[in-house]
C-alpha cells in the first residue's frame, strides 16, 4: 500500500510532465491581448461591452453588441440607427438604409486611422435607464467622443445624446435594437454628432 506521501508524489511525476506546467509559452504578439467580451446576459453587460470593444478597437466585438437576426434576434428587432435630425438631413442617402454593415465600415474605417496605441475615448454622463422590462431596456446619456489623433475632413471630437434600446434574444442574450442619436447642450461648443462622423467614415 502506498502511504499518501508517496502517492501524492507519484502523481505529481505522471500528471505534471503530461501537463508541460514548467515549459516556456511563445509571447503573444503585440496587439494580440484577450478580448474582454462579456457574456451579454443583462443590458448593463451590452453598455459595458460596447465601451469596451470601442477602447481595444475591436469592430466584432462591437457589433456582437447590435442585434441582428442572424443572432436569434426576431425580425422586428433587427438594428436600427437613426441619426441626429442635421446629420440625417445632411447626409440623408447614407441613413435611408444605414444598417450593421455600415457601422462595419464606419468602424474600420475608424480603427484604421490610428496607431497601435490610440483609441477612441467615449465619455458618457448623466447615463441612466429610462425603462427597464424583463423584454427590453431604455439607457440614455449624454456622451462626448474623442479621436485622439487629427483625421482629414473628419471631426475629432463628437458629442450628443444617445438613446439605446436594448432587448433579449430567444436565448436571453441582449443588445441594441435601437440607437437614436441626438445633439446635446455641449453641442455649442461641439457641433458635430456621433451620426456626423458615422457618415464621414462611410464611402
Amino acid at each position: 500500500m502506498f502511504s499518501k506521501r508517496s502517492l501524492a508524489a507519484l502523481l505529481c511525476a505522471v500528471v505534471i510532465p503530461g501537463c508541460d506546467a514548467f515549459q516556456t509559452r511563445t509571447p503573444e504578439p503585440p496587439g494580440s491581448a484577450t478580448t474582454q467580451f462579456d457574456q451579454p446576459t443583462s443590458e448593463l453587460v451590452v453598455v459595458s461591452n460596447l465601451q469596451s470593444a470601442l477602447k481595444q478597437k475591436n469592430t466584432e466585438a462591437f457589433l456582437l453588441c447590435l442585434a441582428d437576426t442572424t443572432q436569434g434576434f426576431a425580425a422586428w428587432q433587427q438594428y436600427r440607427f437613426e441619426p441626429s435630425a442635421e446629420a440625417g438631413a445632411r447626409f440623408s442617402e447614407k441613413f435611408a438604409a444605414w444598417s450593421r454593415l455600415d457601422e462595419r465600415q464606419a468602424l474600420l474605417a475608424l480603427f484604421s486611422r490610428l496607431g497601435t496605441d490610440q483609441a477612441p475615448i467615449l465619455t458618457l454622463s448623466d447615463a441612466h435607464f429610462d425603462v427597464r422590462l424583463p423584454d427590453s431596456a431604455v439607457y440614455v446619456a449624454t456622451y462626448t467622443l474623442e479621436l485622439p489623433i487629427a483625421l482629414p475632413s473628419v471631426p475629432t471630437r463628437v458629442a450628443g445624446t444617445l438613446r439605446w434600446t436594448i432587448v433579449p434574444n430567444r436565448f436571453g442574450l441582449w443588445a441594441i435594437a435601437r440607437w437614436r442619436d441626438a445633439p446635446s447642450p455641449a453641442s455649442d461648443t461641439i457641433p458635430d454628432t456621433w451620426s456626423t462622423l458615422k457618415a464621414l467614415l462611410v464611402n
